[in-house]
């Protein structure tokens, strides 16, 4: 029978020997020939820069320098490559799968959860069944998860030349000389002048601006058929009014004699313009069988407008006619402005 005291107190004197023989033997110059590289800084270290150096064009030209290199026989040496081209490759190398919903994993997946009671049942755990059964259904709600991913994609940076300028052949027949500037006069003028716009302008809406009438029937309460000239809504156009008179100012009114109307036939808008006129617009019959048709009309030239009222008897008392009223004059807009075309300004800066 062995000492197992004794064999214990050998392998503990043997490991601590051991142990210290082997910790004396590291160091930073004992692992100097074992580790390749080991205390030299590596030629990338310049790139860091306190973390701001610019990494993408050094890391497109190490994927171009491994993309065709050769593997060597130091097998340490080779590593930085084999790294560089297994990123550079992984993504066209990767296996690719494609999983649909009628993959049998997901259709398998799907009759378990729908049919958990009977799936366990299969499997040989006896859940129960009807009330008795210890399988529950169970709706979980899910929150929404939301997260924010980025990629990044390197841009290869190349640097390009182009040339431009002047390109200048010298040879024996050529004479080169300075450009010259020669003096000469020049005729320069200074114009002032004046441009005035005259255009249709607008009148004060509603406002009154004159009258036409003309006595058709000299011995009737209404003697006079009369018509009023006023400014149009718009402040651009006419609005006239024609209407039985017994003065040629006033209107007549019919209703204390038993007729419904005041003596007036409406109001009507007239289109004006510089050079524009409106002949013989037809306006009402004055009724009562006597077959009085009330026209008006209104002739303008480039500054002024002249407003006609006429009727045409075929049966009443009143006799057919016309009467004119004075000129209106037309509403007209006018702009002035100044301007100066001065050319010796451009002479003046070349000067400065």
């Amino acid at each position: 029978m062995a000492d197992t005291g004794a064999s214990f107190q050998q392998g503990k004197t043997l490991g601590d020997g051991a142990s210290s023989a082997t910790f004396s033997g590291i160091g930073s110059g004992a692992v100097t020939d074992k580790i390749p590289a080991f205390g030299s800084s590596p030629t990338e270290a310049q790139l860091f820069q306190g973390g701001q150096g610019q990494l993408i064009g050094p890391g497109i030209g190490k994927m171009q320098n491994c993309g065709s290199y050769t593997p060597g026989s130091d097998k340490v040496a080779n590593q930085e490559c084999e790294a560089v081209n297994f990123l550079a490759r992984n993504p066209q190398i990767r296996p690719q799968f494609n999983i649909t919903n009628n993959d049998p994993l997901v259709i398998g997946a799907k009759a378990a959860r729908n049919n958990a009671e009977s799936f366990f049942q299969s499997t040989g755990i006896d859940g129960g069944a009807g009330n008795s059964s210890q399988c529950t259904t169970r709706t979980e709600t899910t929150p929404p998860q939301y997260s924010i991913e980025t990629c990044s994609s390197a841009s290869e940076i190349g640097m390009q030349q182009c040339t431009m300028g002047r390109t200048i052949n010298i040879d024996s027949d050529a004479n080169f000389q300075c450009e010259q500037t020669i003096n000469a006069y020049e005729n320069l003028k200074c114009r002032r002048g004046r441009s005035v716009m005259v255009g249709f302008g607008q009148c004060t809406p509603g406002a009154w601006l004159g009258r036409a009438a003309y006595m058709d029937c000299s011995w009737c309460v209404d003697p006079y058929l009369a018509m009023n000239v006023y400014c149009g809504g718009d402040g651009r156009s006419y609005s006239v009014n024609p209407y039985r008179s017994y003065d040629g100012v006033n209107r007549y009114d019919y209703n204390w004699i038993g007729y419904p109307w005041d003596g007036s036939y409406g109001y009507f808008n007239v289109a004006v313009a510089p050079g524009v006129s409106v002949v013989d617009y037809y306006v009402s019959n004055i009724g009562f069988g006597c077959n009085l048709y009330i026209y008006y009309s209104v002739s303008c030239n480039s500054t002024t407008c002249t407003p006609t009222v006429k009727g045409v008897s075929q049966g009443c008392n009143a006799g057919s006619g016309s009467g004119s009223g004075s000129p209106l004059s037309l509403p007209i807009t006018k702009t002035v402005s100044n301007w100066t075309s001065d050319q010796c300004l451009a002479l003046k800066a070349r000067t400065q």
